[in-house]
């Protein structure tokens, strides 16, 4: 009974399945799209821009699961592509690791004219200026879908930038009009990618999808800190070691220094401080006795001794003129 089931199967389905058990064999990660709402011209585009880069295979449900459970047998986890496996979707297979997939997927997105019902992922705007259209009816069409426009000079002109859709709005059939007489796009057509295994692991979609830049810099900052961290508990590795070493040498030098300790590093500034120190008592000594120091020393600090005695020295009271002179006898005079 089971040999006349086996044989009502189609050689076709027979041979896609078989072709699929080797496609899980030849590459090493493998994915669940979602195919919802390309057109066939859209799909055909973004197929032949994976060329050499990804292999995608679309086919009924049961026989895309029959071959993913096929492909389990010795590895488990990949049974879990099948749970993905829901409404429109394909597989793909490639070399490049799932997160690389998703990214190139992402961007490979093709615009294309938007439909009435359809929802955008982003704001569309009409931008103020001049356009091409010649006056006619589309003025009271613009009119009725909200932008701001009058003729002027023999051409239509917008008066105003105009948000004519926002995001996550549906599209009417009107706007739809609209956005194909100015020859927008706003729709982006593309496959999303649902999960991916590689390695024994099934990575859902929302997983893949990741800010690179940001795990850039939450990648730098983990290191900054991480490396301060060390520096500061006194954990040497391979990074902070340097570090390390040279906070503990300049430690070890102020502490010898302060404690006057004569190791070879810190010699020279301990008698560069004596000599500085021997300087500054030489020249309070020189200001009262300049004979108290010895020749060398009167040499070094001497000339700048006078120097400050000059400066400090008081200033003769003026003469007074012999006219002041006969005047003050005058004075005298007069009380005998």
């Amino acid at each position: 009974m089971a040999e006349s089931a086996a044989v009502k199967v189609a050689e076709w389905k027979r041979n896609f399945v078989d072709e699929l058990s080797d496609k899980f064999n030849e590459y090493p990660v493998v994915g669940v799209l979602s195919i919802k709402g390309v057109p066939a011209r859209q799909f055909q585009q973004i197929r032949q821009i994976l060329r050499g880069k990804a292999e995608i295979k679309v086919g009924r449900k049961n026989l895309l699961e029959l071959a993913v459970k096929r492909a389990s047998e010795g590895r488990p986890k990949l049974r879990e592509l099948a749970g993905y496996l829901e409404g429109e979707a394909a597989l793909i297979f490639t070399k490049m690791n799932p997160f690389r997939l998703w990214k190139f997927l992402n961007e490979k997105k093709i615009s294309a004219p938007a439909k009435a019902g359809d929802v955008l992922s982003k704001d569309v705007v009409i931008p103020a200026g001049e356009t091409n259209f010649p006056p006619g009816p589309i003025v009271s069409e613009l009119q009725r879908v909200g932008v701001k426009a009058r003729i002027q000079a023999g051409k239509i002109v917008i008066l105003e930038d105009c948000v004519l859709v926002r995001k996550g709005e549906k599209v009417t059939q009107e706007v739809a009009d609209v956005l194909s007489k100015f020859g927008i796009e706003p729709k982006e057509i593309g496959f999303e990618l649902l999960a991916a295994f590689e390695g024994g692991v099934v990575f859902p979609g929302d997983v893949l999808a990741i800010d690179e830049e940001k795990v850039k810099s939450d990648i730098v900052k983990a290191y900054t800190q991480s490396f301060t961290l060390s520096v500061e508990i006194g954990y040497p590795t391979r990074e902070t070691i340097g570090v390390m070493v040279s906070r503990a040498y300049a430690s070890a030098f102020t502490l010898a220094l302060e404690a006057s300790l004569p190791v070879a590093e810190v010699v020279p500034e301990l008698l560069a401080r004596a000599v500085r120190g021997m300087k500054s008592l030489a020249t309070v000594l020189a200001s009262r006795d300049v004979s108290a120091l010895d020749e060398e020393l009167r040499g070094m600090v001497a000339p700048k001794a006078e120097g400050a005695k000059k400066e400090e020295a008081p200033r003769e009271k003026p003469k007074k003129e012999e006219g002041e002179k006969e005047e003050a006898v005058g004075l005298g005079a007069l009380f005998g």
